[in-house]
């Protein structure tokens, strides 16, 4: 009985020789394209934008909404979904709309910013949100010339949320956004632009 018993000692001792040390949480490796800009003429909708080349355009659009398409990003499995309203006296009502689709992530959301924009040049108006936290969506905006045209769009990843592995991602993402409402022009717009300049 007391070879067992040093047999059984002699192995847990020998066991606590190798020490062992958690590994820490593996992240996504992050490669980002750089940013070849492009011009996106849609022909379905009455406004261009410019944007890098490496967002692939999807017509989404249901009965009714001709204008709905996303931008997807594949190699980052994200999509800027945009939907496209005309405006007819509801501007306020758009606008809160939009407002109220953004804030349905307060549940989850640490925080939750919005920074106005605007550009008379281009009769653009609008407000970008930052989302913190582990929501699904982390940046959206909506941008309008507040009698004819409402565009609304919001980031999108088919991916758990994880803010830790994608805040580098979303950083880089939220650039391309803000160029597209800084470039954001009306067709309309456009067309006046060219008389002036042609007068």
């Amino acid at each position: 009985m007391k070879y067992i018993y040093s047999i059984i000692s002699i192995l847990i001792l020998s066991g606590c020789q190798e020490r062992f040390s958690p590994k820490p949480n593996g992240y996504l490796r992050i490669h980002l394209e750089p940013k070849a800009q492009t011009i996106f003429n849609l022909t379905q909708c009455p406004f261009n934008f410019h944007a890098p080349s490496y967002w692939k355009i999807q017509n989404k659009s249901v009965e009714g909404h001709n204008c709905w398409i996303d931008l997807d990003y594949i190699n980052q499995k994200a999509t800027i979904h945009l939907t496209y309203k005309t405006v007819s006296n509801n501007v306020f009502n758009l606008i809160e709309e939009s407002r109220t689709m953004v804030y349905k992530h307060t549940l989850k959301a640490d925080e939750i910013t919005e920074k106005r924009y605007q550009n008379n040049s281009n009769n653009t108006y609008g407000t970008l949100y930052d989302i913190y936290g582990e929501t699904a969506s982390s940046v959206q905006f909506h941008i309008t010339d507040s009698t004819n045209h409402f565009l609304r769009g919001a980031l999108y990843f088919s991916v758990t949320p994880n803010q830790d592995s994608l805040r580098p991602i979303i950083n880089y993402l939220r650039e391309d956004i803000m160029q597209i409402m800084e470039t954001l022009e009306w067709v309309n717009q456009t067309a006046l632009k060219e008389e002036k300049t042609d007068t």
